[in-house]
């Protein structure tokens, strides 16, 4: 491949779904072209740290060396297991689940930005040197601008950060929108992102002195929503509080006074947690918490478009309530069948006889919308029979019990 030959794909964005993409791609085409274009900060802390242990299974087919590294870097501090599940939702008792119980074995508190770095370090592994070879590329950018040449190719503007005028210029007969929430790239081409709630997560992470030996997740239903914690490796447990961004508890909660105060005040087995191990939440130069980000249900319509060559993959694709915990799994799921279906697409336009026929899977749009219409269904199916179950009658949870009828 040339220098300044187009690639078959560009994928805006390089964290799970952006590079599962690229690697299912790979495996299905091992002569695909690609380029990742990726401007995360690998020194930022990134909420979303539950990996489920059936991930396993997705991450081996990916690539048979991933869940090997997990495990390596599991070993050595980077994660840390989780034992199991304790829920405080139904009733004040306080239920749990453990990991022995799961025929997957143990799931994960991961270093979320150290997993994606991991991810985007086997991209990389599979971009050649060699000239005679695919290019695939991993670069480092921000997405600026999208536009179509006289050949119908895409042409995708990056610049090397936020604040730099210095832009670069790359093409594609595909183009992949996995940007996360923001749907940067699908936004541009007019496509809407349909939001089905106002749920907020504010979210601390604490440190401690002392070595405390609870790895469960444990989740907390309140009058106005609901908390959960993980601990994570180094020493450090992260606390969420979810509630809609229209309720009085979401300005107060933003606040650390606010924050802290509605925590021990509101919560029981969270509170008494921190209380045991002496937990405090970080504060100082770099770390401006509590921070809120959108945490509600969405899904982008369109999806993509077979005709004009793009598709979103992700949280760009539908991105759902953490209460499911299976953001990350997801994201694998989509990207592996994003991955195939681009595969499939770029054989049937490079096959010489255009009738010969081309090995089934999901080799078009459509059955990419038909995997994302089946977790979608699975997910609010689970959404409303938990929401349904919450002992609180609040209007946080009658507006989830609404829209469950």
């Amino acid at each position: 491949m040339r220098k300044n030959d187009p690639f078959d794909v560009i994928i805006v964005g390089g964290g799970v779904a952006g590079c599962s993409t690229a690697l299912s791609l790979l495996r299905s085409n091992p002569r695909a072209s690609f380029a990742v274009i990726d401007n995360a900060d690998f020194n930022s802390f990134k909420i979303g740290e539950s990996l489920p242990a059936e991930a396993k299974r997705i991450l081996h087919y990916l690539t048979p060396s991933i869940p090997d590294r997990l495990s390596q870097d599991t070993a050595a501090g980077v994660h840390i297991t989780c034992s199991g599940n304790a829920s405080v939702w139904e009733s004040m008792e306080l239920h749990e689940t453990f990991a022995l119980m799961n025929p997957f074995g143990s799931g994960w508190h991961l270093n979320r930005a150290a997993f994606d770095e991991m991810l985007r370090e086997h991209v990389r592994k599979v971009c050649p040197s060699e000239a005679d070879e695919p290019q695939r590329l991993l670069i480092k950018g921000t997405f600026a601008a999208i536009r179509k040449d006289e050949h119908g190719r895409w042409i995708v503007t990056t610049r090397k950060s936020n604040d730099s005028k210095e832009q670069q210029e790359y093409r594609s007969t595909w183009l992949i929108d996995a940007s996360g929430r923001q749907a940067s790239v699908a936004h541009k081409l007019g496509a809407k992102v349909v939001k089905l709630d106002r749920l907020l997560a504010v979210y601390g992470v604490f440190s401690s002195p002392n070595l405390d030996r609870d790895r469960r997740t444990v989740i907390e239903a309140t009058e106005d929503g609901w908390w959960y914690t993980s601990q994570l490796a180094n020493q450090q447990r992260v606390i969420a509080f979810h509630t809609d961004d229209c309720d009085p508890v979401a300005k107060r909660a933003r606040h650390r006074d606010g924050f802290l105060d509605l925590l021990h005040q509101t919560t029981t087995h969270i509170s008494n947690i921190l209380e045991l191990n002496d937990w405090r939440l970080i504060s100082g130069r770099g770390h401006a918490l509590p921070r809120c980000i959108a945490a509600g249900s969405s899904f982008l319509e369109p999806l993509g478009d077979e005709h004009e060559r793009w598709c979103a993959v992700g949280d760009a694709a539908a991105a759902f309530d953490p209460l499911s915990s299976q953001g990350i799994i997801t994201a694998l799921r989509m990207g592996c069948s994003v991955g195939i279906m681009i595969s499939k697409q770029l054989q049937l336009s490079q096959s010489p006889d255009l009738d010969k026929p081309v090995e089934t899977g999901s080799s078009d749009l459509n059955s990419v919308k038909r995997v994302y219409l089946r977790i979608r269904e699975d997910y609010e199916k689970k959404r409303r029979y938990f929401y349904d179950q919450s002992m609180f009658s609040s209007d946080f949870w009658l507006r989830r019990r609404e829209r469950s009828t």
